[in-house]
């Protein structure tokens, strides 16, 4: 049942819009990105404070600052993805570089007994990265885009294909003669019904798929430390979606044959613009000089997003002349709903030594298109996502004049049918003389997904490993 509604869901996306479940799940899911310090220590934040990456997960912290701060974090990515589609594995690279954080912190000393200042912190954190490049090839026994084409085109009468605009799927793959009409006794047209000009035996396949871009959140956030016990914060933030995806699937004959055509390409261009909008609140509260607890809430982020979406069939005969390609382009403008985020967290202090832990809950299957015609999608989601929750442990040492971090967080998997969980393992090193400091990390992040190819791949998915290194940089002043 599950692949049903996921086919169907699929089939519609091809022929209606490009936005599905997997658009909506990109821009709900965050990585572990900002600062060194906050990397390096598997973003465990939540009860520390005192980075400004923090204030995109517990805006509480601020109230920690007592100097007002400058930091700039530049970022290295290193991305690997290995395909595995029937006996075929390809390896594959992405390399890049962004800005993880760029940040000012202002601190205010007041003249109150209680309340010891007032502190506002403004700039920006690298919230999710979607550079990406994958290869997949192999040979299908079973399945053919045409089979896909078919299934969706059977039961549309040839003269609503001839008289459209080639503004779906089906028309595209009339006008390239990817498929033709259905003839009883080859004489007489059963309208409505259609046959592929492509052999039925196995194909060869291929996919590229490139992606670059990412989201970013510019924050404002504000807070203050209430008898240096209780610390409290809120952050308004407004994310930013930038995400260009090009892709192209070819489909080959194995074998020459009689049959005229010999290949066929699909691609897909997908860019993307989006800006959001949601609320942080956050608390912090020392129990003892060493023990501290925080908890924080994120409302859910309602964007606005702009896109751009292109598609093409091109259909190659053995004939050079008879070489078809028909596009279309459409742009989309639509709003997306993502989940409520709730945490808690604590950490102690062993004399030189720094335990933190936190933990994220979160509710994929409340994710939601929050635009008329989007019922369809919005019931998959439901259906194929669920609550999930993130772990994050971390430890910072000092030996003067460096301290050394290292951190391990667990991203929980959305879906309800598959463990697509995530690792990170992260280790850092700083410097810091008071006025100035310096910090590194590095991140490893491992984890598993699977590619639907051209829409559905039920006997046989392609199972894709990606391994992700990062190498994070931040400078920060005291003044």
């Amino acid at each position: 049942m599950k692949y049903q509604l996921l086919f169907a869901a699929l089939a519609i996306s091809i022929t209606i819009n490009a936005q599905n479940e997997i658009d909506a799940l990109r821009y709900s899911t965050q990585n572990l990105l900002g600062t060194a310090r906050y990397t390096s220590m598997a973003g465990a934040f939540g009860s520390l404070g005192g980075d400004f990456s923090g204030l995109s997960s517990n805006p509480a912290g601020i109230g920690m600052y007592q100097f007002s701060e400058f930091t700039f974090t530049p970022t290295l990515n290193l991305n690997s993805t290995n395909s595995y589609y029937n006996t075929s594995h390809i390896k594959s690279y992405q390399q890049g570089m962004s800005v993880g954080n760029l940040g000012f912190v202002f601190s205010m000393p007041k003249n109150n007994a209680d309340w010891k200042r007032i502190n506002i912190g403004i700039g920006w954190n690298l919230l999710a990265n979607y550079d990406n490049n994958i290869k997949i090839e192999g040979t299908n026994y079973e399945r053919s885009f045409d089979d896909i084409v078919l299934e969706i085109t059977t039961g549309t009468l040839i003269g609503e294909l001839t008289n459209g605009d080639g503004n779906n799927i089906s028309q595209m793959a009339w006008n390239t003669y990817l498929i033709d009409p259905l003839y009883i006794n080859d004489t007489t047209i059963s309208d409505g019904e259609y046959i592929s000009n492509f052999v039925s035996e196995e194909k060869i396949q291929k996919k590229i798929y490139k992606s670059i871009g990412g989201m970013n959140e510019f924050i404002i956030s504000l807070g203050g430390s209430f008898k240096e016990k209780l610390y409290l914060g809120g952050t308004i933030g407004i994310p930013t979606i930038n995400y260009y995806q090009n892709s192209e699937y070819l489909e080959s004959i194995r074998n020459d044959t009689s049959i005229n055509l010999q290949r066929m390409l699909y691609t897909e261009e997908i860019s993307v613009y989006g800006t959001g909008l949601n609320l942080k609140i956050g608390a912090i509260y020392r129990l003892t000089e060493t023990v501290k607890i925080g908890g924080s809430i994120h409302t859910p982020t309602f964007f606005s997003i702009e896109e751009d979406y292109n598609t093409s069939i091109t259909t190659f005969f053995k004939d050079s002349t008879l070489n078809y390609s028909l596009g279309r382009l459409n742009p989309f403008m639509y709003d997306l709903i993502t989940p409520l985020k709730a945490s808690i967290s604590g950490s102690t202090i062993f004399n030189n030594i720094i335990l933190s832990g936190e933990y994220e809950f979160i509710d994929y299957s409340t994710i939601e298109y929050f635009t008329s015609d989007f019922e369809r999608e919005n019931i998959t989601i439901a259906n194929i996502y669920q609550s999930t929750e993130n772990i994050k442990l971390a430890a910072e040492i000092s030996i003067k004049p460096f301290v050394l971090r290292a951190g391990y967080s667990k991203y929980g998997s959305a879906f309800k049918e598959n463990d697509f969980s995530r690792e990170n393992f992260s280790y850092g090193i700083g410097i810091n003389n008071g006025r100035y400091f310096f910090d590194l990390a590095y991140i490893l992040s491992q984890g598993k997904n699977q590619d639907l190819l051209y829409g559905i791949q039920e006997a046989n998915p392609i199972v894709l490993v990606n391994t992700n290194h990062n190498l994070i940089f931040t400078l920060g002043f005291r003044y």
